[in-house]
């Protein structure tokens, strides 16, 4: 706990005749012995300063940035300062209020980004600014506008004012970092594809329209290189590899996947286009995990019937990124589909309908679901799970051979984000997700990049420490290994189209 914003208690001397000092060098003069230095004044705050400091028989409560500046002034004694983190994920934005005094998140909600109508992904998006300069300001107002419904309704839930929220710390990929503070994207969908900024940022959360105390600032986590940005840095401030003897795989899966391998000597770092498809995108009847989204399935060897678990119990209508992995793995391991992804036409069960490339396998009948139709998974649904999972896998394989490792050379394997944090481990590796690593090796994490948002949030020490890393790691460019393309098409295979790359799972699915 070493935050960016304290809590100052001074009572000032009234002035007179014979001391007619002026308000703003009387509060400052009072301030110099708590902070030691002299502090710049933030105008909002300036403003209130004559009318605050009379309020309260000239006791006033000064809430001080970084021992710098004072960015606040309330009248009499308050304690009461808190902070909010973001993740600004491509899909989702997740918010946590925090009190300042103790760390605690008093409340926390999410959603999706409101960025998705002009784009699924970083690069459409990118390609929608790039049509028009005007463009850029229309998405970041859209995510500051999610971003300020989170507030609002963490606010409203823990009882709280958001003028009583004094800091701000986001972290996302590159791309989502520059949008939401204003900077044009466009060159880092061009080769060598490099950030406009790479270090750390404060500005004043007013400059962007955020709803939080006028004189807060917003921090943003410095980015890496190419796509993997400050969500990677808080990737690894969360689960500490950085720091770790053992070498460590770090796959943080979302629209866009961030790979991050190595120990305290040296990390690298790569992202990969896996698609929307494990967050319910591009599925026939793929949904978020809300409720009545089935989350896990079985299908019974012996007669291919299925059973499944839906959240909170409710009556099915769709299927979440765990389900989709969970039915890809079963009808893969129950032989319904080949390593190719396509469908056995020879098998006969009602649930199968084979029809051309609109192929079907029935997971939930309509009589079952709330939607009163059939759930199902698509021949074009296993499509998109071979290509989303082929690209984590490849861009993991590439850094291993950059390094010079080898699968049985990892000790941990961290699988993160909010899809990481449901899914189930060895149907993730039956499909090839991840390399075969022995499951008491895997760790599932949660969301480590809200978790490193809320960590640098807390502590200046963290900010720095983020820099630092930020500087050391290696990013690796996929595009540029001339190996890319032919071992993505590889990874399309279920679970590969080497299968002694997956000794424990060749075992399972033959």
């Amino acid at each position: 706990m070493k935050p960016a914003i304290r809590n100052v208690v001074v009572t000032l001397k009234s002035p007179s005749l014979k001391d007619c000092q002026s308000d703003v060098d009387r509060l400052l003069d009072t301030l110099k012995p708590e902070t030691g230095c002299q502090l710049n004044l933030d105008f909002e705050a300036l403003k209130k300063i004559p009318i605050v400091i009379r309020e309260k028989d000239w006791v006033v409560t000064a809430t001080i940035w970084k021992n710098q500046e004072l960015i606040s002034i309330q009248p009499g004694k308050v304690s009461a300062s808190y902070g909010f983190a973001v993740d600004v994920g491509t899909t989702k934005l997740a918010g946590y209020l925090l009190d300042l005094s103790n760390g605690e998140i008093v409340a926390s909600a999410s959603t999706m980004n409101p960025q998705i109508p002009f784009g699924e992904d970083v690069i459409s998006r990118i390609r929608f600014i790039m049509e028009n300069p005007e463009n850029l300001l229309q998405l970041q107002r859209s995510v500051i506008v999610g971003i300020n419904k989170l507030i609002d309704e963490t606010c409203k839930e823990a009882n709280v004012l958001a003028e009583n929220i004094y800091d701000f710390c986001f972290a996302g990929n590159t791309a989502m970092h520059h949008i939401f503070l204003g900077i044009p994207p466009n060159h880092v969908s061009l080769m060598p594809y490099p950030p406009a900024l790479q270090s750390s940022v404060d500005v004043k959360a007013r400059e962007i329209s955020l709803k939080i105390a006028k004189g807060a600032y917003v921090h943003a986590l410095p980015t890496i290189a190419g796509f993997v940005g400050g969500d990677a840095v808080a990737d690894i401030l969360a689960t500490e590899i950085h720091k770790a003897n053992e070498l460590s795989m770090l796959i943080d899966i979302g629209t866009n996947t961030e790979i991050i391998l190595g120990n305290k000597n040296k990390l690298v770092a790569c992202s990969c286009a896996s698609g929307p498809a494990f967050e319910g995108a591009h599925i026939k009847h793929g949904m978020r995990a809300s409720n009545g989204a089935i989350e896990q399935i079985w299908i019974n060897p012996d007669n291919f019937e299925v059973r499944y678990k839906t959240v909170e119990g409710d009556k099915p209508r769709g299927l979440c990124g765990s389900a989709i992995v969970d039915a890809v793995a079963e009808l893969l391991k129950n032989k319904l589909i080949d390593n190719n992804g396509r469908f056995n036409r020879n098998i006969n069960t009602p649930r199968l309908r084979i029809m051309g490339k609109s192929s079907e396998f029935v997971i939930a009948w309509q009589n079952e679901s709330l939607t009163e139709t059939d759930i199902s998974v698509t021949q074009e649904d296993i499509r998109v799970v071979q290509l989303a999972k082929a690209a984590i896998y490849t861009g993991s394989y590439i850094l291993m051979k950059h390094l010079g490792a080898t699968f049985n050379d990892i000790e941990k394997m961290y699988l993160a984000g909010a899809f990481g944090t449901y899914v189930d481990p060895l149907n993730a590796k039956v499909i090839g997700m991840y390399p075969d690593i022995p499951l008491e090796k895997v760790q599932f994490v949660g969301n480590t990049s809200g978790s490193g948002a809320r960590m640098a949030l807390l502590s200046v020490d963290v900010r720095e420490e983020a820099q630092k890393i930020a500087r050391s790691v290696e990013y690796i460019e996929l595009g540029a290994d001339l190996n890319f393309q032919n071992e993505f098409l590889k990874a399309t295979y279920l679970p590969h189209k080497e299968l002694d790359r997956f000794p424990s799972v060749a075992r399972i699915v033959n």
